[in-house]
């Protein structure tokens, strides 16, 4: 009896196992059919490497080619499909191959080359990070192209795979990915909020290349989806109305509610203005009063700005400034009005005193955002560059002439968006932070940037989104 017993007992074990494996294989045939494309792209030729792979391209049904800076995936060459291994497509090139006796007889066979990013582990879904790859993919191995779901969901991680907390969704990049349904989408741009928010970031490019509508776009992010404190040095009326929907969200709403729902533009804005009367005036053109019960209160800050503020007016302007850095509020110091030498001394005063306030423990950490032309003191910026994140100070520089700017504030910067130039010196400086991409950059129009930091795999084509807030 007992050996029957055990007997059935062995079966009844080797049955839950072969059920356990078969349910393990339902699991990961699942998942293949969600990460990926059912028909492969290419086949991994005998030219690999932990870097780089070469595979040989084969031809679509239901798309015509694998193009530059497609997402790529192969399986992982020891652990298997369980952990798919990505790459982005770098270069294509044709060559003949003799297929017969004859030299008559040939064929163009399409090689790419595609840089490994990293492996991700299905078996842990709740961190989905890149991996770092020690063993190059086996030759032979069917290349396929990851589906648009999956590679949102990697794309929309941090370096340790886990989910952005406030996502950042600034733009595209320039590949797409094929969906669920079939449709070609691009890829989102995102950063997340906790990231962006506490390092200093860096835009550059020459005049026209949209530096002031990305700091918007990267403002409007911030602002509708958390409540961290915003302070914009703004020379001339540019972001008056960034707290006001425009008409491009209200074309999107109509479209796709659901698209916009993270975009309410209830914040409130703090404007303090050299030209008070002029600023209220321009608001008042789009329907706003500002005042009590209004989410814009605009204050006044005139004064003589032909010197160096001394020591009792940052004190002053201290006193004023603290109560307009709030959570859940952009503060705009608006410098309308002011000569470029005045201009100079009321913005360097205004970081000051924010600067001393934040030291004092008198306001919240906040995001400072200093246009190009909002000139402020060499020594006031290096210390916030140096000294800022430990703060509670985090630095949004845009610059037109890099070769012009502070080398001990760019060194600082962790993050940065490199537009068009054309500038020698500036190309030469920007090597080290497009990387690769470097090349592309007198070639980028407006709107088109690379992307680098350390909280990205690598330097990003990306292009920014429109604006959602009112253009004046």
């Amino acid at each position: 009896m007992a050996v029957v017993d055990f007997g059935v007992g062995l079966c009844d074990r080797l049955k839950c196992f072969l059920l356990v494996i078969g349910w393990s294989l339902l699991v990961v045939l699942m998942s293949q059919n969600e990460i990926r494309l059912k028909e492969h792209v290419g086949i991994v030729t005998s030219d690999t490497g932990t870097r780089q792979f070469n595979f040989f391209v084969t031809s679509l049904k239901n798309r015509a080619w694998v193009g530059i800076e497609d997402y790529v995936m192969v399986d992982h060459p020891v652990f298997g499909e369980s952990c798919p291994l990505l790459g982005v497509v770098k270069e294509l090139r044709n060559y003949e191959e003799v297929v017969g006796t004859t030299v008559n007889e040939k064929t163009v066979e399409t090689v790419a080359t595609s840089e490994i990013l990293g492996y991700v582990d299905m078996r842990k879904p709740e961190m989905r990070r890149l991996r770092k790859l020690s063993v190059p993919p086996s030759p032979g191995s069917k290349v396929y192209l990851p589906s648009y779901e999956f590679l949102e969901d990697v794309l929309l991680r941090d370096l340790k795979g886990k989910p952005f907390t406030h996502p950042l969704c600034l733009g595209t990049l320039e590949s797409q990915a094929v969906a669920k349904n079939g449709d070609a989408k691009s890829l989102s741009f995102c950063l997340d909020a906790e990231d962006l928010a506490h390092q200093h970031m860096l835009i550059a490019g020459v005049s026209g290349s949209g530096k002031t509508h990305t700091a918007m776009v990267i403002v409007e992010e911030l602002a509708n989806k958390t409540h961290y404190p915003v302070v914009i040095l703004d020379p001339h009326s540019e972001y008056l109305t960034l707290g006001l929907a425009g008409k491009h969200l209200q074309e999107l709403k109509a479209n796709d509610p659901a698209a916009t729902k993270n975009y309410p533009f209830n914040f409130r804005v703090s404007l303090y203005a050299y030209d008070a009367d002029k600023a209220i005036n321009t608001l008042r053109k789009f329907g706003v009063e500002p005042g009590k019960g209004s989410r814009f209160i605009v204050q006044g800050v005139p004064g003589d700005w032909s010197k160096a503020c001394n020591g009792r007016v940052e004190a002053e302007m201290e006193e004023v400034l603290k109560e307009g850095v709030k959570a859940g509020q952009v503060t705009i110091i608006d410098a309308n009005g002011l000569a470029a030498g005045e201009r100079d001394n009321f913005f360097t005063c205004c970081v000051k005193a924010l600067w001393q306030a934040r030291i004092n423990g008198s306001t919240e950490p906040f995001l400072l955002v200093v246009e190009d032309s909002a000139t402020v003191e060499t020594e006031t910026l290096e210390t916030i560059a140096s000294e800022g994140r430990k703060t509670g100070v985090s630095m949004c520089l845009l610059s037109q002439h890099l070769t012009k700017a502070s080398r001990a504030v760019l060194s600082q910067t962790s993050a940065q968006f490199i537009g068009r130039s054309t500038d020698t010196p500036d190309l030469e400086y920007l090597k080290h932070m497009a990387g690769d991409k470097h090349v592309l950059v007198p070639q980028l129009a407006r709107g088109e940037w690379i992307a680098n930091g350390i909280t990205m795999m690598k330097p990003t084509a990306v292009r920014m989104r429109e604006r959602y807030s009112l253009i004046v």
